[in-house]
């Protein structure tokens, strides 16, 4: 697997592995489940938390930082998805000296997060950012 792969599938089996939800890399969940999705936020199940990576900082050497959006939604009461939140901050904030596939990962931790209102059904959507240091050789990077 390729960098960024790894930090989607090792952040997403965290959350998985705490109960949050069920990584299906093929992006098709049973009726009920939970989801956690990469990309596109899928019109269900209700409860998702979908992440999306971005490179924030490459310096030319071998560690970088690389954003992850973490957009969650939960049901039609609006204080469920600020529950939902929590335990994902819970589960990633302050989170140390991981393997993700190949790719090691120095610290996660959490940059911001806001309200994002409701979506066509009326259900509540908030976003995080959270910060992964992670190192991400290259044949150009100076370590």
């Amino acid at each position: 697997m390729g960098y960024t792969r790894d930090l989607v599938t090792g952040v997403a089996a965290l959350l998985s592995d705490a109960g949050l939800g069920v990584y299906e890399p093929d992006g098709v969940y049973a009726e009920g489940t939970h989801a956690i999705t990469y990309g596109v936020m899928p019109e269900e199940p209700t409860r998702v938390i979908c992440l999306t990576p971005y490179p924030v900082e490459d310096t030319g050497l071998t560690d970088v930082i690389t954003g992850m959006q973490v957009r969650m939604r939960e049901g039609l009461d609006p204080t469920a998805v600020l529950d939902l939140a929590d335990l994902v901050r819970d589960e990633l904030h302050g989170r140390e000296a991981l393997l993700f596939g190949t790719t090691r990962v120095g610290l996660i931790w959490r940059e911001s997060e806001g309200p994002m209102g409701q979506d066509p059904h009326g259900r509540e959507e908030i976003s995080a950012t959270y910060y992964i240091r992670a190192t991400r050789p290259s044949p150009y990077a100076h370590e």
